[in-house]
């Protein structure tokens, strides 16, 4: 298992997926790669990541590594996890 630290959450230039800007804390992760979002104390909602972004011109260490995940055709699962915007917490990446 990997562990990715999130800094920030935004929408992605899509409009219809999420990235979790942070950094890898713990492992390696990759696209296809499950993501797990905590939502509640004993609930977690996990989602595979469609991509893996790297910005190099970031200054800021904590927000380098980029987790995509998609919601095509359900955007109103993407705007419950963006109101809860997810930061400075860390996220458990499996290979399920």
């Amino acid at each position: 298992m990997s562990v990715f630290h999130v800094k920030k959450t935004s929408t992605g230039e899509d409009q219809e997926s999420l990235v979790f800007k942070g950094k890898i804390v713990e492992g390696s992760v990759k696209k296809g790669m499950t993501v797990e979002i905590p939502v509640t104390r004993d609930a977690t909602v996990k989602m595979k990541i469609s991509d893996v972004l790297y910005f190099e011109k970031q200054k800021d260490e904590e927000k380098k590594v980029g987790i995509v995940v998609s919601f095509s055709g359900n955007t109103d699962d993407m705007e419950v996890l963006l109101e809860m915007n997810i930061a400075d917490e860390n996220l458990n990446v499996t290979d399920e």
